[in-house]
């Protein structure tokens, strides 16, 4: 079984101790921290969609979310790591698992060209088996998901947890300290109490809250088109101005969700035809004021991309698999790394744009590529004779202050 080799292999490293135990797979872990923090600094926002107790329609939530950010536009990712009762591939009936043979997953699944979606249903051959995991393998394969999946830009991830306090938002808290959390609810007393435990949860490890949601706050008669509540109504909202969060919205029970999700085709379903959809938009346009989709430009902050080649400043990107990012701050470098070139030149204006790069040093650059930087309010410069990037960035700032 594919996980139950996973399972074994992380009892003991390849070097026949304890994971961890030894120097080598220290140096393993590092590399790990270091790939995590590459993946996260290109993904703008990470919202973790959780609820204290099951049954809240929270997973509804989370996709419906992604899905209508997908829609006006924005690069989205959707992250299952709801691992015992993963839904998410169902809902949007995607059915083909990844292919592990070679050892590293490959892209996700693309389900409109600018949503990527995971799940660990993506890996199993038999999605009926239960997953039986102690914590550290949870913990571990979160990880997975962020350094072996290819996620690219993200202007969101959008991350659906299981329901409770347990141990997959607390991997998320710690390997994503800067996601944000969005509980959902129902007006029950009962999810009510619940939610208060996860408002809780948030504080005590410092998750940011981004707001409540009451789900099936409602449900809208089709043949009298009277609103009847399933339950109680404006619980969610108390309980938000009870403990001074934000109340982001009430959503109705909507059969055409709860039936295009058992089939699978929830992607099929027209958000003008849908009540849910509808009392989703304002909660959706909510988001992308508080959370906005822009670049990463900083007022005052000067971020220079330089293309290299072993180890000095190259004419030009095509030339080199590797850039240096290097930021000024106050006319001093105040911090340089190297980043991969992207296989896809066509697209790097954009993802120069979006780690808040303000100038090119490329010597060898055409006019066609000019006027696209010149667009994204990017300069574009061409060092003189200088070797190193942070030559090639000195050399710039000389220019200027002459």
């Amino acid at each position: 079984m594919v996980m139950e080799e996973g399972i074994n292999s992380m009892e003991k490293c390849s070097h026949g101790g304890q994971d961890g135990a030894c120097s080598t797979c220290g140096e393993s872990k590092s590399r790990e921290e270091q790939a995590i923090s590459r993946t996260l600094r290109h993904i703008r926002h990470k919202i973790l969609v959780m609820s204290g107790k099951g049954g809240v329609g929270k997973s509804s939530v989370a996709v419906a979310l992604a899905l209508s950010l997908a829609r006006r536009g924005h690069q989205v990712g959707l992250m299952d790591v709801d691992l015992h009762g993963p839904n998410v591939l169902r809902m949007l009936g995607l059915k083909d698992p990844l292919d592990l043979g070679a050892g590293q997953f490959r892209l996700p699944p693309e389900v409109l060209h600018n949503l990527k979606v995971i799940s660990i249903e993506a890996l199993m051959r038999n999605r009926e088996l239960a997953v039986i995991w102690r914590g550290p393998l949870k913990h571990q394969l979160i990880r997975q998901f962020l350094t072996e999946i290819q996620w690219g830009f993200l202007d969101y991830l959008v991350i659906d947890a299981p329901p409770g306090t347990g141990d997959e938002p607390m991997s998320v808290a710690q390997t994503i300290p800067e996601a944000q959390a969005l509980i959902v609810t129902t007006p029950q007393e009962i999810s009510l109490a619940d939610v208060r435990k996860s408002i809780n949860f948030c504080q005590k490890v410092n998750l940011n809250l981004l707001g409540l949601v009451e789900n099936m706050s409602g449900y809208s008669c089709p043949h009298c088109g009277k609103e009847l509540p399933l339950f109680k109504k404006g619980g969610g909202e108390r309980t938000a101005q009870t403990f001074n969060v934000p109340f982001l919205g009430a959503l109705p029970f909507d059969p055409q969700v709860v039936e295009a999700a058992d089939q699978g085709r929830l992607l099929e379903l027209s958000e003008e035809q849908s009540v849910f959809f509808n009392a989703l938009r304002p909660l959706v346009t909510y988001l992308t004021k508080v959370l906005p989709p822009t670049s990463r430009q900083e007022p005052g902050v000067l971020c220079f991309a330089v293309p290299v080649a072993d180890g000095r400043a190259a004419p030009r990107f095509s030339q080199s698999s590797r850039f240096a990012l290097i930021t000024v701050k106050d006319g001093q470098v105040a911090g340089q790394e190297l980043l991969d070139t992207p296989p896809e030149l066509a697209e790097f204006p954009v993802w120069l744009e979006r780690l808040g790069v303000t100038h090119v040093l490329a010597a060898d650059l055409g006019q066609g590529a000019r006027e696209v930087f010149k667009r994204k309010g990017i300069e574009v410069a061409a060092p003189e004779g200088a070797e190193r990037p942070e030559e090639a960035v000195q050399q710039y700032l000389n220019s200027q202050r002459g």
